[in-house]
C-alpha cells in the first residue's frame, strides 16, 4: 500500500519504510534517528495534502501510539490487517530473510516461542529476539486498542487483505477516501513485497551490521544519507531471490487455527465485522 499511496500527486510518503521512529519501546537503544534527522526525510514533501510514512512494528509497541498522537493529534492512521495464521507464516519468512531467525521450520520456531521467553524472561530484550515472539505479533486486538484510547474512530481506517485481494482498485478508493485526496487516481498495481530468501546470509548480516569502518568510509565516499540507503537496498535486493512460500502444513494450520479462534472472535466484535472464517477448519 505504501507503494500505491506514493504514487498518487497529492500523496508524500517517506523514501525509507520501517523507521519506527515513534517505537522507541522495541528499540532501547533508539532508533537511530534523531528528530532533526527523521525531520529531514520529508523534506521533499512540497504541496502534498498527506504526509506519511509505514512502519509495521508502530503495531506492536506499547508506546507508539501515544507518541504519534502527541506528535500529531490529527493523524490519521491507516491499519492493515490479515488472517493471523497467514501472518505468523509470512513474518517467519520475513525473520528469516533479516536473520533474526535461525530455525528453518515454522513448526519448530513456534514450539521455541516459550523457551525463548523464558531465556530473555528478568533481561531487557532487543527487536531481534522480540520478533520471535510469533503470538504476539498477531495480537491484533490489543494493538488496535491502543490506537483507538488515542485516536478517534474516524481516524483509523482499516484494510483487511482479503479485500484487497479480491478488489485492490476498490480498496485503494476506499484509502484514499479516508485520507481525503482525489479517490478517482489509478496507479500501477505492480506486486510488492512477494516472499523471497537470501542468497547468502552472510551479505544480509553484513549489511545489518555494517562495521563501523565501512560505515564511516560510505559516509565519505556517499555524504547523502538517501544514497546510501539506496546503495543498501540496492545490495540486499541483488541478495534476494523471490519465490513462492511453501505451504503451511495442514495440521499446524488446524493447530494454529483453534489457539487463534478467541483473538479472532475478539477482532470480529471490536470491527464488527465477522472474520471467523480466518480460523474455520476444513
Amino acid at each position: 500500500m505504501d507503494y500505491y499511496l506514493n504514487q498518487h500527486p497529492d500523496i508524500f510518503m517517506c523514501p525509507f519504510k520501517e523507521l519506527h521512529f515513534f517505537a522507541d519501546d522495541l528499540y532501547p537503544e533508539g532508533s537511530e534517528l534523531s528528530w532533526t534527522r527523521y525531520s529531514d526525510l520529508f523534506a521533499n514533501a512540497t504541496n502534498e495534502a498527506i504526509v506519511g510514512e509505514s512502519s509495521v512494528f508502530y503495531m506492536l509497541s506499547q508506546t507508539a501510539a501515544q507518541a504519534i498522537r502527541d506528535f500529531c493529534p490529527e493523524a490519521k492512521i491507516l491499519i492493515m490487517l490479515r488472517n493471523p495464521i497467514d501472518v505468523i507464516a509470512a513474518h517467519h519468512t520475513q525473520i528469516l530473510y533479516e536473520c533474526y531467525e535461525t530455525e528453518n521450520s515454522l513448526r519448530r520456531a513456534l514450539e521455541l516461542e516459550d523457551v525463548r521467553r523464558q531465556a530473555h524472561a528478568g533481561h531487557p530484550i532487543s527487536i531481534r529476539e522480540r520478533v520471535t515472539y510469533y503470538r504476539d505479533i498477531v495480537e491484533f486486538s490489543a494493538q488496535i486498542q491502543r490506537y483507538l484510547v488515542q485516536f478517534s474512530r474516524n481516524q483509523i481506517h482499516f484494510v483487511i487483505y482479503d479485500d484487497l485481494k479480491k478488489d485492490l482498485p476498490i480498496s485503494y478508493k476506499e484509502v484514499l477516501q479516508f485520507l481525503g485526496v482525489d479517490p478517482t487516481f489509478q496507479p500501477n498495481f505492480t506486486v510488492e513485497n512477494a516472499s523471497k530468501v537470501l542468497r547468502s546470509r552472510w551479505i544480509q548480516i553484513f549489511l545489518r551490521e555494517t562495521p563501523d569502518w565501512v560505515t564511516q568510509a560510505s559516509r565519505f565516499m556517499l555524504p547523502s544519507a538517501k544514497w546510501r540507503y539506496l546503495l543498501k537496498t540496492n545490495l540486499k535486493k541483488l541478495n534476494s531471490k523471490r519465490v513462492p512460500r511453501n505451504a503451511m502444513p495442514e495440521d499446524l494450520r488446524r493447530s494454529l487455527a483453534r489457539e487463534l479462534t478467541p483473538e479472532v472472535n475478539r477482532l470480529s466484535t471490536l470491527l464488527d465485522r465477522d472474520l471467523t472464517h480466518w480460523c474455520n477448519q476444513p
